[in-house]
């Protein structure tokens, strides 16, 4: 995802994203234990997905614009 997409959500939608993309890494790990693993890669980019909209939300509650353009 990009940070600009992201930063056009609302909140309570970024959080609903978050909880899901988490969901999914725990399935996916879960399958890695049972020798059903997919993608390793997929992970990887989820926690980063997540990890931006964490900075995202953290941003809106400092009152922080990024991205605008001067």
């Amino acid at each position: 995802m990009n940070a600009t997409e992201l930063r056009g959500k609302p909140v309570d939608d970024l959080r609903r994203e978050i909880a899901a993309i988490e969901k999914e890494i725990w399935k996916i790990k879960f399958q890695r234990g049972s020798e059903k693993a997919g993608d390793p890669s997929k992970v990887r980019t989820m926690r980063r997905d997540v990890a931006r909209m964490n900075t995202i939300l953290r941003e809106r509650e400092l009152g922080i614009e990024r991205g605008a353009k001067k």
